[in-house]
C-alpha cells in the first residue's frame, strides 16, 4: 500500500528531482502545474532547497525508492534516476499512480514494460522512452516511418551531443559504462552482436553545419523500435559535435583506451574531467533517417542547445500527455502512445530556439 502523505491526490512526484535533469523537468512542469510538483529524494533538505529555487509552490520531500513503496496522495511519478529494482514502479502502477521513467538503461525499461498488465488492471499509465534518447528518437522514428510512401527497410538514429555542453554525473557514468561495450542490434529482423564505436556512419545536418560523424552506441530504443515499428534494421549512432571529437573517441576505443573507463581511479578522473565540460558547442539533438526498400531516404531532426535542458523540456511534455490523460492505461513506449507532430509542436512553443525539420509532406 502507498505510504501516508498529506499531499493532494493530484501531486506530481519527481523522484531524483534535484538532480541535473530532474531540476530541468521541474522547471518545465512547476509553472504549468503550480502547487502540484514535489521534488523527492533521499536528502529531504536538498529537495526542499531545490524546490524553493524552482518556485511556483514547488515542494521538497524525502523519499527512498529502495523501500519499494509508492508515495500516497499522488497521481503521477516521474522517475529521474536509475533503479534496477522494479518494486517501486510496480507499487505505483498497482495503486493507480501513473509512472514515467527517463532511464536509458534497457534492463530497467524492460522490467517496467513487464508491468503492463499490472498497470492495465489498475487503470494506471506507464510511459517509457520519454527523454532525448530514448524519447525524441522514438517520436522522430515513428514520424519518418509513418510519413514514408513505401516500406521502410532501415532506421538510423543519430544522437547529437556537443562537447561544450554540461552533463550531469549520471549521464557521464552511463556513457563511460557503454564506452566500448558489446550489445545487440537488429539487422534484417535478426539480432547481431556488435561493439560500441567499431562502426561509424555520417549524416548531413541542416543549415551550414558540418556533417555528423556517428559511432555505434548502446541506446536501448534501437531494439524496441524494431519491434514497435516493425522495421527490419534499426541502428543508433552517437555523434559527438564537432565530428573531430567523435573521431577521437572512436580512435581511443580502437586503441584500447576503453580499459581506462573500467579502472576505478582512471574512471573517477574521467568523471571529473568530463564533468567540467570542454570548449566548444553545446548544440544537441536528434536526426533520424529512414531508408526505404527502393533506396530512397527521408529524414527528420530536432537541434537545440543544452542537452539537460532539452531532456527536461521533452520529459515535461511527455509527462503532460500522461497527466492530462491522453495516454491509455498500461505500459507503453512513447512511440506507441504519443502523436509525434503534436508533441513537436508543443516543443516548438516550449523551446523557441529549437530547429525542427520534418519529413517532406509533414507540417506542424
Amino acid at each position: 500500500m502507498p505510504s501516508d502523505d498529506s499531499a493532494a491526490d493530484d501531486t506530481i512526484f519527481l523522484v531524483g528531482g534535484y538532480g541535473h535533469v530532474g531540476l530541468e523537468v521541474a522547471r518545465h512542469l512547476a509553472p504549468r502545474y503550480p502547487g502540484r510538483v514535489v521534488l523527492a529524494g533521499r536528502d529531504p533538505e536538498r529537495a526542499r532547497e531545490a524546490a524553493e529555487g524552482i518556485g511556483h509552490d514547488c515542494r521538497g520531500r524525502g523519499l527512498d525508492v529502495a523501500e519499494g513503496l509508492a508515495p500516497g496522495g499522488t497521481s503521477t511519478v516521474v522517475m529521474c534516476l536509475d533503479s534496477l529494482d522494479p518494486s517501486f514502479a510496480s507499487d505505483c502502477l498497482a495503486n493507480g499512480i501513473d509512472y514515467l521513467d527517463i532511464s536509458a538503461d534497457g534492463r530497467i525499461l524492460g522490467m517496467i514494460e513487464g508491468l503492463h498488465m499490472t498497470a492495465k488492471r489498475n487503470g494506471s499509465r506507464g510511459l517509457i522512452d520519454v527523454g532525448l534518447a530514448p524519447g525524441l528518437t522514438n517520436l522522430l522514428a515513428k514520424l519518418v516511418t509513418d510519413s514514408a510512401d513505401g516500406p521502410v527497410e532501415s532506421l538510423d538514429l543519430f544522437v547529437l551531443l556537443g562537447v561544450g555542453d554540461s552533463h550531469g554525473p549520471a549521464a557521464i557514468e552511463w556513457t563511460l559504462t557503454r564506452f566500448d561495450s558489446e550489445f545487440e542490434v537488429i539487422e534484417a529482423g535478426r539480432p547481431r552482436r556488435v561493439k560500441a564505436q567499431r562502426e561509424h556512419l555520417s549524416a548531413d545536418l541542416p543549415g551550414d553545419r558540418k556533417a555528423a560523424y556517428g559511432v555505434r552506441f548502446d541506446f536501448p530504443e534501437q531494439r524496441s523500435l524494431a519491434r514497435t515499428l516493425g522495421v527490419p534494421t534499426v541502428s543508433s549512432w552517437l555523434a559527438t559535435l564537432p565530428a573531430s571529437a567523435a573521431r577521437s573517441m572512436r580512435l581511443a576505443a580502437l586503441t584500447g583506451a576503453g580499459e581506462l573507463t573500467r579502472r576505478p581511479r582512471s574512471r573517477a578522473a574521467l568523471m571529473r574531467l568530463l564533468g567540467r565540460g570542454a570548449v566548444g558547442s553545446d548544440e544537441c539533438g536528434v536526426l533520424v533517417r529512414a531508408t526505404l526498400a527502393d533506396g530512397r531516404t527521408t529524414e527528420a531532426s530536432v537541434i537545440s542547445r543544452d542537452q539537460s535542458r532539452l531532456t527536461g523540456i521533452l520529459t515535461g511534455l511527455f509527462a503532460a500527455e500522461v497527466i492530462e490523460s491522453r495516454v491509455e492505461p498500461g505500459v507503453r513506449h512513447s512511440d506507441q502512445a504519443i502523436e509525434p507532430l503534436g508533441l513537436l509542436e508543443a516543443l516548438g512553443g516550449a523551446d523557441p530556439g529549437a530547429e525542427i525539420r520534418l519529413p517532406s509532406g509533414a507540417t506542424l
